[in-house]
């Protein structure tokens, strides 16, 4: 049975286009799917994304329930769902990332587009939303508040003379960002120069080491070389090593390489756990320091 599918969504930034009022038209193939047809209005920020799709009588009884829930079905409906949405998307994606590319328009933004909501329909004309089928990917931050305690660390800091890890400043870009490929990579950059600034404030002697001779891969810095200085590798050792080959990958290979949100904002948290973690081994006995680093520390596994 055909059913049409649409699915809609919202021009993150700005397409800038000769004519307020018009509407372009193109056609997508997807392996898989019939050719998705996308409706671009760029002065209203809008695109719509359809395709005709021949589903199954289970599924057909499915979209007909008035109280449909998507982790209820079997496996393979909900991959038959999951596919027409992943399709929609995809040719969003697509064409959205040729127009701002090849044309140059700089004021779309990397993440290109939000869903605003996948619809059924038999007829073109009364269309029914369907339930999420993606789960949605959210970066829990737990820190401490600035109040009276911890204003008296950052004083007792300033006394000091302490400096943060210029490498936090690509952590929290890390955090922030909202395209994965970014936020892996520059977790990545943040790791680097994490263990750098620990290995030089433990013994400045090798700061010359550290910056002028090309640096050994990450998993042997948070390894073997900092077991030997510090008597213990990385809680995170396997996530750096692992994180590492695949920015490798990005970079080489960009084309070959998807990421998946959820799992970079894992790895922007594993890198942040094993950046404080360097911390700790730096300031052992700091109470203040400990006092602020806890809350980064519980999201250890």
């Amino acid at each position: 049975m055909i059913i049409y599918f649409k699915g809609s969504y919202s021009i993150l930034g700005q397409i800038f286009s000769d004519s307020k009022e018009q509407k372009f038209r193109f056609e997508v193939p997807i392996s898989g799917i019939r050719t998705i047809t996308l409706d671009i209005i760029p002065s209203e920020r809008i695109v719509e994304a359809f395709c005709d799709y021949d589903v199954s009588e289970e599924s057909w009884k499915a979209l007909q329930a008035a109280a449909f829930d998507k982790e209820k079905l079997a496996p393979q409906l909900r991959a038959e769902f999951s596919a027409i949405e992943s399709g929609l998307s995809e040719a969003t994606r697509k064409t959205l990332n040729l127009i701002k590319y090849n044309l140059n328009q700089r004021h779309l933004q990397d993440t290109l587009f939000a869903s605003e909501g996948v619809y059924c329909s038999i007829d073109r004309t009364e269309w029914k939303r369907l339930p999420r089928a993606l789960s949605v990917a959210v970066n829990v931050q737990i820190f401490p508040h600035l109040n009276e305690n911890t204003a008296g660390v950052i004083q007792e800091y300033l006394k000091e003379g302490l400096e943060p890890f210029f490498s936090l400043r690509h952590l929290h870009r890390a955090i922030e960002e909202s395209n994965p490929r970014y936020k892996w990579i520059d977790a990545t950059i943040a790791a680097e120069l994490a263990i750098k600034e620990f290995l030089i404030r433990l013994n400045p002697e090798l700061e010359a080491l550290v910056v002028e001779v090309p640096s050994p891969p990450l998993d042997k810095l948070y390894g073997p070389i900092l077991k030997s200085y510090a008597g213990t590798p990385s809680p995170k050792l396997k996530e750096i090593r692992e994180g590492a080959h695949t920015r490798n990958k990005l970079i080489h290979r960009p084309q070959d390489t998807h990421i998946d949100h959820k799992k970079a904002i894992k790895y922007v948290n594993d890198i942040e756990i094993a950046i404080y973690h360097l911390l700790t081994l730096l300031y052992p006995n700091d109470a203040a320091m400990k006092y602020l680093l806890h809350p980064a520390m519980m999201k250890q596994e």
